[in-house]
């Protein structure tokens, strides 16, 4: 089994039109030997300073380099407190699933980055 991942639903759409993965299913299209998945955005990114133990953010922290970074799930704003996107979450959970069914992956996002 193939995996293709595409930046965003759209592109996804359009690769499982060409490669014959017309079966929806949640969170990524399958048939012909293909699951077609996607991201939409970012979904993870690199954590908050508070993280590496920098609080009270001042100019004098700059740069923040820690010894290794760490990636989190992109993160929404719920009033004054920073949360994972639930619909981020569910969406990584969906590509690992469809990773660990396929020997291959395809990343077909874009090239530029």
């Amino acid at each position: 089994m193939i995996a293709l991942i595409a930046e965003k639903p759209s592109v996804a759409k359009d690769i499982a039109r060409i490669v014959g993965a017309t079966q929806k299913c949640d969170g990524y299209l399958s048939g012909n030997g293909y699951l077609v998945t996607w991201a939409f955005g970012h979904l993870v990114q690199l954590a908050m300073p508070e993280a590496y133990g920098v609080a009270n953010f001042r100019r004098e922290s700059l740069p923040i380099i820690p010894a290794a970074f760490q990636l989190i799930p992109r993160q929404v704003r719920t009033g004054k407190e920073q949360k994972a996107d639930p619909g981020v979450l569910k969406q990584l959970k969906i590509i690992k699933e469809v990773f660990s069914q396929c020997d291959k992956i395809i990343v077909a996002t874009d090239a530029g980055r």
